[in-house]
């Protein structure tokens, strides 16, 4: 089986306006998601993101880190769920169905996963070289 990574991407004033009632709808839509694709064996993993952003950045040679996101930003991603999927197909039918796109400005940015484990990072680092 191969992994994916699903990112969760929103505008972000999406959720200013909600009540705390459909915060708490929402969310239920969530775990509910989650607990079903849990149950099919798909689910690896998945978190809410905070608000909360830093940036490490190279200048002049020199790393930097600082705070984000900043008023321009056009999209944040809010979370994300790692899933276990046949092929791009499958998970393309498993980001349709996930609850993040109850938004009609909300959507889903679907990665495949290239497997690399710590111990292999060495070598492949050599062979590229």
């Amino acid at each position: 089986m191969a992994q994916y990574m699903l990112l969760l991407h929103r505008l972000p004033t999406t959720n200013d306006a909600l009540s705390p009632d459909r915060l708490l709808q929402l969310t239920r839509r969530y775990y509910a998601w989650a607990e079903k694709m849990r149950q099919k064996g798909k689910l690896v993993g998945g978190e809410k993101l905070a608000g909360r952003v830093r940036h490490a950045r190279m200048r002049e040679g020199t790393p930097l880190s600082s705070d984000g996101p900043y008023a321009e930003a056009k999209d944040v991603i809010g979370g994300y769920w790692l899933i276990e999927a046949r092929d791009d197909a499958e998970a393309d039918e498993i980001a349709r169905d996930c609850p993040h796109l109850w938004n009609p400005t909300n959507w889903v940015e679907l990665r495949p996963i290239e497997p690399m484990t710590a111990a292999e990072a060495p070598a492949a680092a050599k062979a590229t070289a």
